[in-house]
């Protein structure tokens, strides 16, 4: 588990789309903390492109920038009501 039990620590957790971006999860204390990353975040830091795998792919290649980002708002206690986790295109 992480060593300071401020921060999450990165999981093979299985990404998925959903209806408002892509969604996985970090672990703190053995408890799963649920990452929203919007598709305006995604966009911001790649823009789609013809013949695009999908926003799942394009989050693979930038997923260490998405949890570094999370895991820095979980710190600043920048979470919402649910206990989630959203990555915004102003957070990158």
């Amino acid at each position: 588990m992480s060593a300071n039990p401020m921060q999450l620590l990165a999981i093979a957790y299985p990404a998925h789309a959903s209806i408002r971006g892509v969604q996985f999860a970090m672990l703190d204390l053995g408890m799963l903390v649920h990452i929203l990353v919007t598709h305006a975040a995604l966009d911001r830091i790649e823009k789609p492109a013809d013949g695009d795998d999908g926003s799942v792919a394009r989050f693979a290649k930038h997923r260490g920038r998405f949890e570094q980002v999370a895991n820095d708002k979980y710190v600043r206690g920048d979470v919402e009501a649910s206990g989630s986790i959203a990555v915004l295109p102003g957070d990158l």
